[in-house]
């Protein structure tokens, strides 16, 4: 929702990590704007971050590279 200054690094970092060249095709990254009030009521959640529905802790915000890592882990595990 960007009301938190930590989530707004931890979704602008993500995003990055998203647009990285090794891993653009192989991932999707899924901004949920929960502003709209049905939005936040589907989702029961204000800010946060998931890779493979797995929740990122957010605060402190992860750094790039620790987003980095994690997003690798999985598309390794996955095989993609």
């Amino acid at each position: 929702s960007g009301w938190c200054p930590a989530q707004a690094l931890a979704f602008e970092r993500a995003k990055r990590v998203a647009a990285l060249g090794e891993l653009k095709d192989k991932v999707a990254f899924r901004e949920i704007n929960t502003f709209d009030r049905a939005v936040f009521r589907e989702w029961g959640i204000a800010d946060a971050l998931f890779v493979d529905h797995k929740e990122v802790r957010t605060g402190p915000p992860p750094s790039f590279e620790r987003i980095r890592k994690i997003v690798h882990r999985q598309v390794k595990r996955l095989r993609v």
